[in-house]
């Protein structure tokens, strides 16, 4: 099985970001390393910054790690983060967008809709957010229609004669 990892390179700051990213997502550091003076060819400015460093935002695995010198950082990538409720998706926008950039607010998928309410967020280390959640609105129907075809469906099985009782009673 192959697993893909998504990896995300930063100019000093990938510690910051990633304590940005476990409170806007939840989730969890797996192991980090440093640069020390032990490593070889390091600069000052490398000593005690991030090596490499995997974890996880929400189920999804990640990694990331400190570049320095001639190694450019391509933040031109864009991840995006399925939230399960519009509170949750607020409190994440709000976090990434501390120093960064709301591009698009939340708001209701365009038509053909599929019942969900997306943002696009850019973070102050670079990086694209795509955030999105259920549209609570588009929810409450669907959950209204559901009900209605039980009702219409209970009311059919109940007026039909000869039909056995949907209730039953069990005695221990």
């Amino acid at each position: 099985m192959v697993t893909v990892i998504p990896y995300l390179s930063f100019r000093g700051n990938c510690e910051e970001a990633l304590n940005t990213y476990i409170e806007a997502f939840g989730g969890e550091i797996y192991y980090i390393s440093r640069w020390s003076e032990k490593t070889f060819e390091v600069t000052p400015e490398q000593i005690g910054k991030v090596m490499h460093v995997e974890f996880a935002l929400g189920n999804t695995r990640m990694a990331a790690g400190d570049v320095f010198e001639g190694e450019n950082t391509n933040t031109s990538i864009k991840l995006m983060i399925h939230m399960d409720s519009q509170e949750e998706a607020l409190h994440t926008i709000s976090v990434l967008a501390n120093g960064g950039t709301i591009i698009s607010p939340l708001q209701p998928h365009p038509e053909p809709d599929d019942a969900g309410c997306g943002s696009i967020t850019k973070d102050r280390f670079g990086y694209t957010w795509i955030i999105t959640c259920p549209n609570p609105d588009k929810q409450l129907k669907k959950t209204n229609k559901k009900l209605e075809r039980i009702l219409k469906q209970s009311q059919r099985y109940l007026l039909t004669p000869g039909a056995p009782s949907p209730v039953h009673i069990w005695y221990t």
